[in-house]
């Protein structure tokens, strides 16, 4: 089938069309426009009143799932359900390509451990519910080697798609000291202070054992053909190292001088939208807005919040930090570079698969219809007669029984 979406601000890679239009054929891009299309006659097209047309965003880095999997310490809720949640939520804020952080660290925070994230890739392996494209993206901490032999029996599952290398023991990295790291655990999970001693006792066993695990870790993606990223890393030496091994993604740099190295070697570094939206880092470390415009940014990811990755494109669009272009690109096309999917989805051009969002700014950006391969997959209702307002609530404090024959 072949359509047209017309009268849109089309966001391309270096630029921007006013008055514009694409056709897409087969769930693909096959024309881009401004004006009339000359075939606008007799081909099925959608008017989009000026709103904005962006490549649909892509999202390696999201832990959202794990808050709706289990809202509170304790309590969880089923999978299935969750990810459907999970689902409509990311459509709409505009995420047709999401890459679910899922972590394999004996569940030191809440469900992250071997067994949700078993559990989670079979849902996503046997339901096909969904509407955006999701992945996974394995997280491995160093100190677990039963997350080390989850991995191993992973891999080569077509839908894990990343694998970062994570080392959260105290003294380095996010946690910079003893008692950050005993006071982040208490408050995410409610452990008490013996079983977070239980917790750093393992790490500092598992020590020695570190830098044979971050080569096997290196050695089984390789051999899978999966993109590796760093976490967290904190100095130049650090990055050195990486770069040794041949990792080529760093996400979350926790310094600007090592976001400065990585991004010098030629790693893709990422950071956090939310960062970006509330102007500083939730655990105190450099401010990605710093990092952005120091240029050493490659791509933004949701980490905990989706709603924050529009927000912020436009907000660094609207100061003058990045053109538009180059702002939607950190959350659509370098993302795509960086896990080698580019030459598929990320960017509005010919042959690219047709995952596209419409946006209108209201003033904050509204996500109207999101299309994943050509398919429309979510639709909002911009007109919404609102309910009269007296300062009241607008219910009687009497209902009628329902009605019945």
């Amino acid at each position: 089938m072949q359509f047209l979406l017309t009268n849109a601000t089309v966001v391309l890679p270096d630029r921007v069309i006013e008055e514009g239009w694409v056709a897409i054929e087969r769930g693909h891009i096959s024309a881009i426009g401004r004006g009339s299309h000359p075939l606008s006659a007799t081909i099925p097209q959608l008017d989009l009143a000026g709103a904005y047309l962006l490549p649909g965003l892509i999202d390696l880095h999201c832990d959202a799932i794990e808050k709706l999997v289990q809202p509170r310490p304790g309590v969880e809720i089923e999978i299935g359900v969750a990810l459907h949640a999970a689902d409509r939520l990311l459509l709409g804020c505009g995420v047709t390509c999401q890459f679910h952080a899922l972590s394999l660290d004996d569940a030191e925070f809440g469900v992250r451990s071997e067994r949700f994230v078993h559990d989670f890739l079979h849902h996503l392996a046997t339901e096909h519910h969904c509407g955006a494209r999701h992945f996974i993206h394995a997280r491995v901490e160093m100190s677990s080697q039963r997350g080390l032999e989850a991995l191993k029996l992973m891999l080569g599952h077509p839908l894990v798609r990343l694998v970062s290398i994570m080392d959260h023991s105290p003294g380095q990295g996010q946690y910079t000291t003893e008692a950050a790291f005993r006071a982040y655990v208490a408050q995410t999970t409610g452990r008490s202070t013996t079983e977070i001693d239980e917790i750093l006792n393992r790490k500092r066993a598992s020590q020695k054992d570190i830098p044979e695990r971050i080569k096997q870790v290196i050695e089984w993606a390789t051999r899978h053909g999966l993109p590796v990223a760093s976490h967290d890393d904190d100095t130049p030496e650090k990055v050195a190292q990486w770069v040794q091994y041949g990792v080529r993604i760093a996400e979350f740099p926790t310094t600007l001088r090592a976001a400065q190295a990585a991004h010098a070697a030629g790693m893709a570094v990422g950071m956090g939208a939310p960062n970006v939206l509330r102007g500083k880092s939730s655990s105190g470390n450099v401010s990605a807005l710093t990092a952005i415009e120091a240029g050493v940014v490659d791509w933004l990811c949701a980490d905990y919040y989706p709603a924050s990755l529009l927000s912020v494109i436009f907000r660094l669009a609207d100061r003058g930090t990045l053109s538009l272009p180059a702002a939607v690109a950190l959350i659509s096309y370098n993302p795509a570079r960086a896990v080698g999917l580019d030459h598929l989805i990320g960017s509005i051009q010919p042959g690219r698969i047709a995952d596209l969002i419409v946006v209108r700014r209201m003033p904050d950006p509204v996500v109207q219809q999101v299309f994943v391969g050509g398919r429309p997959v979510y639709t909002w209702a911009e007109h919404i007669e609102p309910l009269p307002f007296t300062g009241h609530h607008p219910l009687p404090n009497h209902l009628p029984p329902p009605h019945s024959d």
